[in-house]
Parts: C-alpha cells; sequence; structure tokens
C-alpha cells in the first residue's frame, strides 16, 4: 500500500526532538471531523514516524508523519554574557526598530502591528536592563579600564531607576515570554542575514537547512509514497520556502502548508526570502500550496504567496483571551484547528489529490 508522507518543519519552540510530532499527530487526531484519523501502532511503522488510517471502508489509507527536528541548532541570547547580550542587543535594535522598511504597511495589518510595537517595547526594555546590569557590574570593578565611563553612565543608571529595579525588571522578563521574544529576534537576524551560530562556523541557515534536507531524503521513498505534504508551522515556514524553492523535483507530487507564517515580515528585511517564495510557486511537482493564518494570530503576516491555480492563502478562525494573544499562545494553536485539519486532510488520498503527470527528470530523481 502506498502512502501520503506528512513532513512536518516545526517553529522555534525550543523543545526536544519528537516533542511537536506528538502535538501535532494528537492535534490531527482530536480535531479530524469530515475525515476520521485513527493512530496505528505496528511493530512495522519505522522508527520516528507516527502512522495513522484516514477515512473507512473504501476510502480508507494511511499517512506517515515524520519531523525534521532542527531546534538544537539554535543559540540563546539570552543566556549568554552580559557583554555578548550588550554587543548582540546593539545589533538588533538597529536592525529591527530603528530599520524602518519592517515598518511599512503597519495600517493593512493592525494586529500583527501591534504584536510587533510589544516585540518591540520588550526588546526595548530587556536592552536596557542588560545596559544597566553591565554598567554597575564593570563599575563594582575599580581597576577596570572602563571604570572612569561607567562612572559616568552610573549616572544614566540611577536617573531610569537604578540597577536594583532592573534587576527585578530581569527577572520578570525571564519569567514572561520577553527572553522568548529576544531569542527569536536574535535568532531571526542571524537566519536571514546568514551569520553563523558561533564564530568559525558556517552560516547558521545553511546548516538548518542541510539537517532538514537530510531527513528529508532519509525518509523519502517515492516507491513507498504516492505524494509528500509539507507542514512548515512560523519560522518552519521559512525553512520550508528555503528549502523547497531549490530542491530538484522529488519524484512525487508535493503539497505545502504553511501555519503562522512569518515570511511576509521577514521578507522587508530580506529580499532573497520573497524571491523564494515565487520560485517555490513555480516549482514543477508542485501540485498545492496553501498559506494559513489565524485572525487572532498577532505574531503572523503570512507568506505573501503569489495567486495562482496552485497557490492560495487562507485565514481561519482561532479562539484565545487577551493574554492568549499576548503572550503568543494563538501561535501555537494550529495543530489542533479543525479547518487547519481539514484543509490538511482534504488531499491526502490518492484519489483526491490532484496528482500530474511530472516531468522526466522528477521521475528519475
Amino acid at each position: 500500500m502506498k502512502r501520503n508522507l506528512i513532513l512536518l518543519i516545526p517553529g522555534l519552540a525550543r523543545v526536544s526532538s519528537s516533542e511537536q510530532l506528538s502535538v501535532f499527530t494528537a492535534g490531527l487526531v482530536a480535531a479530524s471531523e469530515r475525515t476520521p484519523l485513527a493512530e496505528i501502532s505496528d511493530s512495522a511503522v519505522p522508527p520516528g514516524v507516527r502512522r495513522l488510517r484516514a477515512g473507512s471502508g473504501d476510502d480508507r489509507h494511511e499517512v506517515d508523519i515524520a519531523e525534521a527536528y532542527w531546534n538544537d541548532l539554535v543559540p540563546s541570547l539570552t543566556q549568554e554574557s552580559l557583554k555578548t547580550r550588550m554587543i548582540r542587543g546593539f545589533s538588533l535594535f538597529w536592525f529591527w526598530i530603528a530599520n524602518i522598511h519592517i515598518w511599512k504597511g503597519v495600517l493593512r495589518r493592525k494586529y500583527l502591528t501591534f504584536g510587533l510595537t510589544l516585540s518591540a517595547s520588550a526588546l526595548i526594555a530587556w536592552y536596557l536592563s542588560t545596559i544597566v546590569l553591565f554598567i554597575e557590574a564593570v563599575h563594582l570593578e575599580a581597576s577596570s579600564p572602563l571604570y572612569d565611563v561607567t562612572d559616568a553612565l552610573k549616572g544614566f543608571s540611577d536617573a531610569i531607576g537604578g540597577w536594583k529595579i532592573w534587576a527585578v525588571i530581569s527577572l520578570l522578563i525571564a519569567a514572561v515570554p520577553v527572553s522568548l521574544l529576544v531569542d527569536i529576534s536574535d535568532f531571526c537576524k542571524r537566519y536571514i542575514t546568514d551569520e553563523p551560530s558561533a564564530a568559525g562556523q558556517p552560516a547558521m541557515r545553511f546548516e538548518i537547512i542541510r539537517r532538514v534536507r537530510e531527513q528529508l531524503e532519509a525518509r523519502l521513498d517515492p516507491a513507498e509514497y504516492h505524494s509528500l505534504t509539507v507542514v512548515g508551522h512560523s519560522f518552519g515556514s521559512v525553512v520550508t520556502v528555503d528549502l523547497f524553492a531549490d530542491l530538484p523535483p522529488v519524484g512525487i507530487p508535493v503539497r505545502i502548508l504553511t501555519l503562522g507564517s512569518l515570511i511576509e515580515v521577514l521578507g522587508k528585511q530580506a529580499g532573497w526570502l520573497q524571491e523564494e517564495v515565487v520560485s517555490l510557486s513555480r516549482r514543477e511537482d508542485l501540485v498545492e500550496w496553501v498559506d494559513i493564518k489565524a485572525r487572532t494570530d498577532w505574531f503572523a503576516s503570512g507568506s505573501s504567496v503569489p495567486a495562482s491555480a496552485k497557490c492560495s492563502e487562507l485565514e481561519v478562525n482561532s479562539y484565545g483571551t487577551f493574554p492568549d494573544k499576548l503572550a503568543a499562545r494563538t501561535h501555537s494553536r494550529y495543530f489542533d484547528n479543525q479547518e487547519v485539519v481539514n484543509t490538511l486532510v482534504a488531499k491526502l488520498a490518492p484519489e483526491q489529490l490532484a496528482i500530474q503527470q511530472l516531468p522526466a527528470e522528477a521521475t528519475e530523481a
């Protein structure tokens, strides 16, 4: 029996391997209505794969789900030294806040703008707290060559509340998603500007793309699967587009669903990313690309997918309180959203998928 392979490319969550896969699979099973899904427990299922049975009777077919894990390659700026945080913080401030390009079109996306403003405010608060704590740390070392400078700057520190207040603010920042927002801001900058995660290493972007491609190649067997469905969530949508825009045809039809994408905003800072979106939309073995965004997701911009017979955008309902939206919890609730699951499941069976005749070079890949 040939199956459909679903490859999950997760977002930036700091979780262990297969954790997002478990959440994704549980969400699909729980929220599937039109085509009921049930997990299959069988010793024949390969390690790292979750197998589902879709439909019933003559319409029954099977789906394999795997995860392309890359989260362990993400550095954490908030866990670095004070000196590193201060230096990197300045570059982040200049890159994300002082750069006017990212703020263009704010009236067209008011909720996202509100989310970006909150993120910018959090970044500023975090950076000010870092500066104050750095000044205090250097000032306490009387032998430091920076003592005279920090002695003058200490007046600034005292004027905005002193180190004790900002130490408390730092603790509060650690208790809310501000640390996550700072790490995401730092990671996004590294990725879209081809920076390494550490000196002497290759660009982090290329390491991530290589890791995901290797996992795809290890899972994908055209003799076993009739089609490939790729689900990229949050920053995983960026990785999805970056990989599949340039990947040679895989020999079977490809569907892509991007959920809670950040591409439109990141494309303001990285023109190459929007070029990749266009390239992917023209991919020969692509049969469908649906870019999905929840109305209440304040941290998703969508992918600016070119409208065509194969590419479309879908806005779905998602429910959450104001704190849920503020803390980006609605941003993580795509996996058990019924509209998303119905869209994903709609074309998993061979007869449901508009399988096109692929070019000769695709079948030879």
